[in-house]
């Protein structure tokens, strides 16, 4: 296995990088985000309530679920003001900035009370922190008992070897199931599985 490599950049901050990054995602990640939501309503069975979307962006996972669950309120936390302003910006233009709204926030510190989602998701953000026990000990404590969660992410293979695309730089940074598990192991996240496909692994909360 290839050796992890974190990654060195910060918060996307400028609006020029975010608004290339908006326009990747729409081109490129449409189809996970709605697989990531079919999941939502047909694996994890959520109909409604209050959802947060963990690593936001642009804001289109937590546009997809709205636009999904009329009956789901959707937050979306993100430590980049350029991107929150794109995230607003989406869930105008979608139609659902009723029910889906954005606050700049830590996923390792959330600004949120406990026991306050019935659902947390994020997508392509675990690789990203740099303390991935501390948010899923975050997770855990804004989630109600009876809480959903889903994660997906990346997952580190020798894919990382290959050059040129950015998303390598993403693999490279990533975590393997087996690491993933003993991270769970040590936080305070409890009823998971983990499911390893080729290019990325997802966090459930069991049914």
């Amino acid at each position: 296995m290839i050796k992890r490599v974190p990654f060195e950049h910060g918060v996307i901050e400028s609006i020029e990088v975010a608004k290339s990054y908006d326009q990747m995602a729409k081109k490129t990640m449409m189809g996970t985000y709605k697989s990531m939501a079919h999941v939502v309503t047909k694996q994890l069975g959520v109909t409604g309530g209050k959802a947060l979307d963990v690593g936001t962006g642009s804001g289109l996972l937590a546009i997809e679920l709205a636009r999904r669950l009329p009956d789901l309120e959707v937050i979306g936390l993100d430590l980049g003001e350029a991107m929150l302003t794109l995230a607003w910006e989406n869930a105008e233009r979608s139609g659902v900035s009723d029910r889906v709204s954005f606050e700049r926030g830590d996923a390792e510190d959330m600004p949120f009370d406990d026991n306050a989602f019935d659902l947390v998701v994020s997508n392509a953000t675990l690789h990203l922190v740099m303390d991935p026990v501390k948010m899923f000990d975050e997770v855990h404590r804004v989630l109600k008992a009876d809480g959903k969660f889903f994660i997906a992410s990346p997952r580190r293979s020798w894919l990382g070897l290959l050059p040129g695309w950015e998303f390598f730089t993403d693999v490279r940074a990533s975590y393997t199931p087996k690491e993933v598990k003993d991270l769970l192991s040590q936080s305070k996240l409890q009823n998971w599985k983990v499911k390893d496909y080729f290019f990325w692994l997802s966090i459930f909360s069991r049914e």
